[in-house]
């Protein structure tokens, strides 16, 4: 009889998984909420608790705390994880088991370090203790674990036993479909491209609308890039080969005949928490500058200080004679000097360069022990050959074989900041200036070309390549819905304004040969992921340095994705016009889900967030990493969790959505609902053949007892 109580006990246990539960706190919870070998926590979450930080693992923990809510992915792996001990997915499925509370330790935080050492063993760049970049550590960990079931199906298909299908692929996998059109035989190449996550980038912020073809204002205007802090906030180029341009400022428009949409009025900088957080530091820090200032002045207008007053420093000047037997053999004297001072017309050395006709004059000074007569860094040149105008001196050092020099050794550039150099002696600023010229030329042949083929596309191709909409977006946040536009929309691939496209019909005689050409991306309906990851590209370079944006995102908890799909009727309106790539793009990109996953959730373009990964900083080698998780199965029962390392609190979805958004995780609707579905019907299912088992084994003791 204890065996048969103990039965139904846990057959009504089962079954009170499969029945919404109220929330519990997130705290202690040790092994005796598990539910046999239940993968899930007896109340129904599986958020229990935080990951101890190990020195700046922030970026691993959030990660790991997204995952671990991104079932059916966490489920599966928990379940079918391959079995090698020491492997990542045994790793991570451990540590899986210590958020959820469901394993033999004790305590409000679990320790991750025997995954960070997995990690850290094979990627040996996450070792150490500096801050990484948590999107690349998602793709890194995501991969090893799709490789380990990989190497199991590998295996397997040589021993003939059953394998597990990788739940990466399952889950995180889409695709999506690329449709370049060449400018010169107006033909279309489809491509299908696999995804793990989408990386979105940031759109101007200056409401610039993309013009037909694919050009960007600042093609069509011609300006140059702005800085990053300034009003327009535009995207950086992207280092992971999808090739999306770096967006510039607009202005008037120039010797363009291609549509582009009306420029929208400038609007009030859309700035995060992290945005209005610098804004205020800098405030600060100008307020103290100023203060300071007013107080020294003050002080010095009551005679408490004396007013600072320079001493004349007499300048030294020397003279030094070069000689060169031709420009083509010496085209350099060997003088870099500083760009920043010729700004101003002013030569002022920055370096010399190597085996050059000017090193040699300097080793010579030393070895004659004529030291005062070596030219140095930071001398500024007076005077060439009798001229001491700017103009005149330079053409002196491109022309004459023969050159006195007159230098002057001072005060006069120390500790000042001399910047970039640039050569002066073989007619840099000429070809600069022929090079910017060139470059305009081509700028105007590029936007005429536009103009050109626009005009003659078909009206089908019209539609698909055209201008940019105008958008209605909040003067506070651009909507997430945003940047995925600007992922769907159309891009012109050039370089400099140069052609670099390789059309396969154009260049059948000339391999060679580049023509200019337009791309589009869609995310295809038949390979919609289940769980859709989307990084939202907050750090890029400007110039020497990285920037982070402070644009601020607004991210809605229920997304629908038709606008940015691949429809049938698009892809018939391109079927005329498309050179290769289509039967690929019809059997999978359009194609109904395969049977397992025909049910009306697989075919649904709908998601809702579910977890979000937040960087919180002004820098990327610097600030902290928080996770944003829902543990419930769907937003209808949701339960956020707000999670820092091994700090864990409850909030509401108010909190949720004032997050700025580093890493999205959008999980299809009905998916996690049907996931918690499933596991409480297999647990019902293994406690009633558990109770069946009992009895047979009850039948075959009465049967020996008689």
């Amino acid at each position: 009889m204890g065996k048969k109580k103990g039965a139904v006990a846990a057959k009504a246990r089962a079954k009170r998984e499969a029945k919404t539960v109220e929330d519990t706190p997130c705290g202690r919870a040790g092994a005796g909420g598990v539910v046999g070998g239940s993968i899930v926590h007896e109340d129904g979450s599986r958020v229990h608790r935080g990951l101890q930080n190990l020195g700046n693992t922030c970026y691993m923990n959030s990660i790991v705390q997204c995952l671990n809510v991104s079932y059916p992915f966490s489920d599966d792996l928990l379940r079918n994880a391959p079995p090698v001990s020491a492997g990542m997915c045994a790793t991570l499925s451990s540590v899986f088991r210590g958020i959820r509370g469901i394993d033999d330790s004790q305590g409000t935080s679990f320790n991750p370090k025997p995954l960070q050492q997995q990690v850290v063993s094979r990627f040996p760049w996450f070792k150490g203790k500096e801050q990484q970049d948590a999107h690349e550590f998602l793709r890194t960990l995501l991969g090893s674990v799709s490789d380990e079931f990989e190497a199991q199906a590998k295996s397997s298909s040589s021993t003939g036993s059953p394998t597990e299908k990788d739940p990466v692929n399952c889950n995180f996998g889409g695709r999506y479909c690329a449709a370049t059109l060449c400018w010169g035989c107006q033909r279309l190449s489809l491509r299908l491209d696999p995804f793990f996550d989408l990386q979105l980038h940031l759109p101007s912020l200056a409401g610039q609308q993309v013009g037909a073809m694919g050009l960007s204002a600042a093609a069509l205007s011609g300006d140059p890039d702005p800085p990053p802090n300034e009003h327009a906030d535009g995207e950086g180029s992207d280092s992971s080969g999808t090739g999306r341009r770096k967006k510039k400022k607009g202005g008037k428009k120039k010797d363009a005949a291609v549509p582009v949409a009306t420029k929208v009025a400038a609007k009030p900088k859309l700035g995060g928490v992290w945005g209005a957080a610098r804004d205020r530091e800098e405030t600060l820090e100008n307020a103290k500058l100023y203060v300071f200032a007013l107080l020294v002045k003050v002080l010095q207008k009551s005679g408490d200080i004396e007013p600072e007053v320079e001493e004349a420093q007499e300048e030294v000047t020397f003279e030094i004679e070069l000689t060169r037997q031709n420009k083509t053999s010496h085209p350099s004297w060997g003088f870099r000097w500083s760009d920043t001072k010729c700004e101003d017309e002013v030569f002022v050395l920055v370096s010399i360069v190597e085996d050059s006709l000017l090193e040699k004059w300097n080793l010579k000074r030393r070895a004659m022990e004529e030291m005062e007569q070596a030219v140095c860094v930071g001398d500024r040149l007076i005077e060439v050959n009798g001229e001491t105008d700017y103009k005149e001196m330079s053409k002196m050092l491109r022309t004459a074989d023969k050159v006195t020099l007159q230098l002057a050794r001072g005060s006069a550039a120390a500790g000042a900041d001399l910047g970039p150099s640039r050569d002066e002696s073989d007619g840099e600023t000429e070809r600069k200036a022929q090079a910017v010229a060139a470059k305009e030329q081509r700028r105007k042949t590029y936007c005429s070309s536009a103009d050109q083929v626009y005009e003659t596309l078909a009206p089908e191709l019209r539609q698909l390549f055209g201008p940019e909409g105008a958008h209605k977006d909040s003067i506070e946040r651009l909507p997430l819905e945003r940047c995925l536009q600007h992922f769907s929309g159309v891009e012109a691939l050039e370089d400099e304004y140069k052609p670099v496209y390789n059309c396969t019909k154009c260049s059948k005689d000339d391999k060679t040969r580049r023509t200019y050409a337009s791309r589009r991306m869609w995310l295809c309906s038949g390979g919609l992921p289940a769980l859709l990851t989307m990084q939202l590209k907050r750090f890029r370079r400007y110039r020497d340095k990285f920037e982070k944006s402070v644009a601020s995102i607004a991210l809605p908890l229920s997304l629908d994705l038709t606008d940015y799909v691949l429809e049938e009727e698009q892809l018939k309106r391109m079927k005329p016009h498309v050179e290769k790539g289509l039967e690929d793009v019809e059997a999978r990109c359009c194609a109904p889900p395969p049977p397992e996953n025909s049910d009306a959730a697989a075919s649904s373009v709908r998601y809702e967030l579910y977890g979000l990964c937040v960087h919180q900083g002004s820098s990327m080698k610097a600030g902290h990493y928080v996770a944003f998780v829902n543990g419930g199965p769907s937003l209808e029962k949701e339960r956020w969790y707000g999670i820092s390392d091994a700090r864990t609190w409850k909030c509401n979805r108010e909190e949720v959505l004032k997050a700025e958004g580093y890493v999205v995780f959008y999980r299809r609707e009905g998916t996690g609902a049907a996931a918690d579905a499933a596991l409480a019907a297999a647990a019902v299912a293994s406690a009633e053949a558990g109770e069946a088992a009992e009895g047979d084994e009850d039948g075959a003791s009465d049967g020996e007892a008689g």
